[in-house]
């Protein structure tokens, strides 16, 4: 069995694509077998630290080349953190950028790993994921919601979630907010792996008795609304708040 990767993604309305600061990996819409154990993450990064949009493209990329285990060992985003640094340094900023630098980048982080173990009888597709932050999976199969991971419902979504940091933290906890789950996976699932805005919007519209899976299943399909035109309709609307979106879609087949 695959898993078949289709990426969206917009920046927020009024910026342009270099200011766009989620990020996602692999960056290929194709399949991935899953016995080849296949990973994919998204991250969003905190638009008021300085050097967010790098600090998130290297998680996602330190994840799924497996830089970081899942969950993250104590230690294994030091790495990363320092590769972080280098790029930084060294470059002359005005007085407010280096302050602003010295505190760091955040980045929300959400990954995701499929595998297929063959035993005596039959094979079994399991999938585990790691999250830090207000990035979000949901499993659907058939027309119901399976599974929902690290958030359930709108509620959940503050102005402060958990971030890591590109510093050490203060206290060496960085860990302590990563959060993990597994489950197993069957023919024609679909997961969906979203940024904090449209993610609140999925459920705001579950809680209303809504389908919107069926929506960010048909997107891009013949036919149907493409990606841009949906998420300019829910700003316009304002049932989506003006922040950059992400949406992995990743169908089991």
């Amino acid at each position: 069995m695959d898993a078949y990767l289709k990426a969206f993604w917009l920046p927020k309305e009024g910026s342009t694509k270099s200011e766009y600061e989620d990020a996602f990996f692999p960056r290929s819409s194709r399949s991935y077998p899953l016995a080849k154990r296949p990973r994919f993450a998204i991250a969003d990064g905190a638009t008021e630290a300085s050097y967010s949009r790098l600090w998130a493209r290297l998680l996602v990329s330190g994840f799924v080349r497996r830089r970081l285990g899942l969950p993250p060992a104590v230690g294994e985003l030091e790495p990363i953190q320092r590769r972080w640094r280098s790029k930084v340094g060294g470059r002359p900023l005005p007085w407010f950028a280096e302050e602003a630098l010295a505190n760091g980048a955040f980045a929300a982080l959400l990954g995701l790993e499929f595998s297929e173990e063959r035993g005596a009888t039959s094979t079994v597709k399991t999938w585990r994921a790691t999250a830090a932050g207000d990035c979000c999976l949901i499993q659907v199969r058939s027309n119901d919601i399976i599974n929902t991971f690290p958030f359930d419902d709108s509620t959940a979504f503050g102005s402060r979630p958990d971030l890591l940091g590109s510093l050490p933290a203060p206290n060496g906890h960085d860990n302590d907010m990563v959060k993990t789950f597994q489950g197993t996976c069957g023919f024609e699932d679909t997961f969906f792996l979203m940024s904090d805005a449209l993610a609140c919007w999925f459920f705001k519209e579950r809680e209303a008795g809504n389908q919107p899976w069926n929506t960010l299943r048909d997107l891009d399909t013949q036919g149907e609304v493409s990606f841009h035109e949906f998420v300019t309709g829910l700003r316009n609307s304002k049932a989506m708040k003006n922040d950059d979106v992400t949406l992995l879609r990743i169908d089991i087949a």
